[in-house]
């Protein structure tokens, strides 16, 4: 008797064991990550990270038509809610950031809605 508990215990973990194999773990979102100093920043020619869980990518840009050699991006990972907005600054300035929720959505180059 004892032998057959020993095998049905056995069989138990072998299936718990196999099941546990068979579950996806959580991944959590990957990222392009610099600031306004990487030089790759701007093209989103640059690595990326994995965020924390519940994290989303973001992407801030502040740019001018008139000085495009002063264009500043930063790309990272956030806890802002997914979505799109640009706002006008001083004279032809604009600020637009993008939160975005699937792996590297953060690498655009050209954010200037």
């Amino acid at each position: 008797m004892t032998t057959t508990h020993q095998l049905m215990a056995a069989a138990f973990y072998l299936c718990g064991l196999l099941f546990l194999l068979h579950v996806d773990s959580v991944n959590s979102l990957r990222c392009k990550y610099c600031s306004y100093t990487n030089p790759g920043c701007n093209s989103g020619n640059v690595t990326d990270i994995e965020c924390l869980p519940n994290y989303t990518c973001s992407l801030i840009r502040l740019f001018s038509p008139l000085e495009p050699e002063n264009d500043s991006t930063f790309r990272a990972c956030t806890t802002e809610a997914v979505g799109l907005y640009c706002i006008r600054l001083m004279g032809y300035w604009k600020q637009c950031h993008l939160s975005c929720s699937t792996d590297n959505c953060n690498s655009a180059s050209n954010l200037d809605e």
